[in-house]
This record gives C-alpha cells, sequence and structure tokens, in this order.
C-alpha cells in the first residue's frame, strides 16, 4: 500500500492498474494489482496507466479511473510528475495560486498545456478510453 499522492511516474510505468482504497486523495492509499484489463463490473475502485499529450506535444503519464461516462469528474484524469500530482478536476474551484504551482510541475505556462489529451493504457471492456481536457473544462478555473 502507499499513498496516492505518494505515487511516482515509475510506479506507473512498473504497474498499469491500481486498487484505489479511501476517500479524498490526501487520505486515499493505493495498491498494486496485476490487472490487465477492467471491466464496468468491476464493484472496486481502479486507476490505470494514463498517457497524456499537451498542446506543445509534451508527453506525461498519468491516470485516470477508466468509464463508460467520459465526464471529466467520474474519469478524474491526473497527471504524475517526480514533483507531484496535476490535477484536472477540482470538487471546489482551485485558486490561481494552486494552478500555477500545478503547472509548474509541467514545466510550461497554461497556454502551452491546453487542449490536454489523454489516452487509458488499461482498456475497459476491451475499449481504450480517451478523452480531451479543454481549460474551460477546469470547475470553476479562472
Amino acid at each position: 500500500m502507499k499513498r496516492l499522492t505518494a505515487l511516482t511516474p515509475a510506479d506507473l510505468e512498473r504497474v498499469a492498474v491500481w486498487h484505489h482504497d479511501g476517500a479524498g486523495d490526501d487520505f486515499a492509499q493505493v495498491r498494486a494489482t496485476d490487472r490487465a484489463e477492467l471491466h464496468q463490473r468491476d464493484s472496486a475502485t481502479f486507476i490505470a496507466r494514463t498517457q497524456f499529450v499537451l498542446a506543445n506535444g509534451a508527453q506525461h503519464v498519468g491516470f485516470c479511473s477508466p468509464s463508460s461516462d467520459d465526464a471529466i469528474d467520474v474519469l478524474q484524469p491526473v497527471i504524475v510528475t517526480p514533483d507531484g500530482l496535476v490535477y484536472f478536476f477540482f470538487e471546489e474551484p482551485p485558486s490561481q495560486e494552486t494552478l500555477e504551482r500545478q503547472w509548474s510541475r509541467l514545466g510550461v505556462g497554461h497556454e502551452e498545456i491546453f487542449p490536454v489529451h489523454f489516452r487509458c493504457l488499461v482498456p475497459l471492456d476491451g475499449v481504450y478510453v480517451t478523452g480531451v481536457i479543454e481549460r474551460d473544462d477546469l470547475t470553476g478555473a479562472a
């Protein structure tokens, strides 16, 4: 077990699917699995290795919770950097300072980030979940 917020890019390269347990990322724990595919009928919550491509072409690894529902609040895509997590869904509107801190983890300004294209690298019932995140998709973000 490890804290979700302690996940590293190397963890996600080593293990594609993690069992997620707990509410709120600050307290959530994840456990490595040996799964190579996920199913809509799974009763547990899983996060899976996801590839992200920023508007400037930079590629990053992260995770999402694959689902047939493509809403950002369901998928909750997150980029994992050596300096911490970069979120695209927020329960509460984030401050500009919070957003700038996140973008700095990617080494670029927000104008080079959006749109963000992502693809879950673990199939959900045989289908690879994909999506595009626009800056306007951030919950209440300025």
